[in-house]
């Protein structure tokens, strides 16, 4: 995701003898993304959510064992 308020442009500009050989505009966004510290394997053995696909695939293979 990025936000337009972190964004800012850098301008580098070449000259020689007075004469503008080359412009070079760079923008520059700062991207903020938010990031799940623990993976979905973890979150769906321990989250509330889950517990009764959790169940249900357990006893799943159990059955079938």
């Amino acid at each position: 995701m990025v936000l337009s308020d972190e964004c800012y442009y850098e301008n580098k500009t070449t000259s020689k003898n007075g004469v503008i050989i080359e412009e070079i505009e760079t923008k520059v966004c700062k991207e903020t993304i938010q990031l799940n510290k623990q993976n979905f394997f973890i979150t769906w053995l321990t989250d509330e959510r889950y517990q009764n696909s959790v169940v249900m695939s357990f006893l799943f293979v159990l059955e079938n064992l």
